[in-house]
């Protein structure tokens, strides 16, 4: 895959992109929706108990 930067044609090399700011924004996102479950699995679980 071709990609034209101002004229000139970059060729893409496979492994050499940096990645580092998505790999963070994707942990992040595992971290957020992992606690988000995790919360919403207690509330439920207090809702049935205080259900009476």
């Amino acid at each position: 895959m071709a990609d034209n930067t101002h004229g000139k044609t970059v060729e893409h090399k496979p492994g050499t992109m940096d990645i580092r700011a998505q790999e963070k924004t994707f942990a992040a996102f595992i971290r957020f929706s992992t606690w988000g479950a995790i919360i919403s699995v207690l509330i439920l679980v207090f809702m049935a108990l205080t259900n009476g």
